[in-house]
């Protein structure tokens, strides 16, 4: 069955939620200067911080320090002294920390205030040990506003996130909810869609700008078995090959005979599919970590070569990337341009035992959302997280036309943060 409406929230043991508890909020109980180059701070819950005094410093977000319209750096890090070290410095009502800086030359000292809710997560950011899964509370370094929810196929079916075209383009509401089910889900389905390219320049345009690449600003496909490739398009990410690949990808389907299975078994022939990537990453690093260390840490050789304007295209990645506290923030996976990656023997064994284990459990059913595009549908999702593909196509049905074009994913994840922030979420 098709939905279309609002997405439910998936509740997951691997699901990143927004909720918090209610627990007393702690407040700063003392402050001191630990060394010449470090300021100590402890909080009532028995929390203690440090801070470097530079880094401190060029944390000031006053308007002398940073543009009120643009929220850029005004006063630059090297021009900061290397050894600064605070006049004095007090806490109102343990709420805010206010430190007084000295400036050079005859300038007169320089007053930063910084809030206990921002020192006391900031701390504990800065003193996080790799792989600790810690999040920068801070707008000015991270989307706050956009956890993640990871899903598999019981999960998504009966919470799929698909809306219909016309909610979407009248009624901010079904603006908020497509980029929402991208940001969180990294993919959401319209219904509906006019099957012209000017529809899906108008989808993109609604969300943000397109990001043309060597395929143009809009480029068609035609699905149907290939001598090289077979009648099946296997789970990929777009363009592993670049610099940096597409963050979103949009297809719009424009010509499809969707069939009316008769035998068992073959109800599925034809069907798109999608996996999160993330959720199967996680998965390994759960129950799997030695090889889920390897797909993170080796690296491997994406290349192709564009016949139609005679250029290689290459570059290396891990199959897997993390963040510097274990998070995992893209996927790189692509049986079409990845190379064998340079190994030993042994460590090649390893390798392609990881890669295998990976792969198998994209390819099982409960790992995948399916269906069969229809024309009108329209497909957006997070490209360095969403694998896609074809199950195996009919010979005897008509080809499958699709329409697509590329955006940039922070085009998206800011604007659902801008519609959150307005709706004082």
């Amino acid at each position: 069955p098709r939905y279309g409406g609002h997405v439910r929230t998936i509740t997951s043991d691997l699901a990143e939620m927004d909720d918090e508890e209610n627990v007393p909020k702690p407040v700063i109980r003392d402050i001191y200067k630990m060394n010449d180059s470090t300021v100590c701070i402890t909080f009532t819950d028995n929390t203690k911080c440090s801070f470097n005094s530079l880094w401190l410093r060029d944390s000031c977000t006053c308007p002398s320090c940073v543009h009120p319209v643009t929220q850029q750096k005004m006063v630059s890090s090297v021009k900061i002294d290397p050894n600064i070290q605070p006049i004095s410095w007090a806490a109102e009502d343990g709420e805010k920390l206010e430190v007084v800086w000295p400036q050079s030359g005859k300038l007169p000292p320089h007053s930063s205030t910084y809030s206990c809710d921002w020192l006391y997560n900031f701390g504990k950011t800065l003193e996080a040990k790799a792989g600790e899964g810690v999040e920068v509370p801070d707008p000015f370094y991270t989307n706050t506003k956009s956890s993640r929810i990871l899903w598999h196929k019981e999960e998504i079916d009966e919470n799929p996130p698909e809306l219909e075209f016309e909610d979407f383009m009248q009624d901010r509401a079904g603006l908020k909810q497509m980029v929402k089910n991208i940001v969180k889900y990294g993919i959401s389905v319209l219904h509906g869609v006019p099957a012209h390219e000017e529809e899906l320049q108008k989808v993109a345009n609604r969300m943000g700008y397109i990001r043309e690449t060597g395929l143009g600003r809009i480029f068609d496909a035609t699905c149907k078995p290939d001598a090289h490739r077979g009648s099946r398009f296997v789970q990929h990410t777009e363009l592993p090959d670049r610099e940096s690949a597409p963050g979103v990808k949009l297809l719009l389907c424009l010509s499809a005979n969707v069939p009316k299975p008769v035998l068992e078994g073959e109800q599925d022939r034809g069907k798109t599919f999608f996996v999160d990537g993330f959720y199967v990453a996680q998965w390994m690093k759960y129950n799997h970590p030695e090889y889920f260390r390897l797909l993170v840490t080796t690296p491997v050789t994406f290349s192709y070569y564009d016949s139609r304007r005679k250029v290689w295209l290459r570059d290396t990645f891990p199959i897997i990337r993390t963040d510097r506290y274990g998070k995992v923030t893209k996927i790189h996976y692509s049986t079409f341009s990845m190379r064998p990656p340079l190994l030993s023997p042994s460590e090649a064994t390893k390798f392609y035992e990881a890669y295998g284990l990976f792969t198998k459990r994209m390819e099982e059913e409960s790992s995948q959302y399916s269906f069969y595009m229809a024309p009108g549908d329209l497909v957006a999702f997070n490209n360095r997280r969403i694998l896609h593909g074809m199950k195996e196509q009919d010979p005897d049905q008509p080809d499958i036309i699709l329409r697509g074009c590329y955006m940039d994913m922070d085009e998206i994840s800011s604007l659902y943060e801008k519609m959150r922030r307005d709706d004082n979420f």
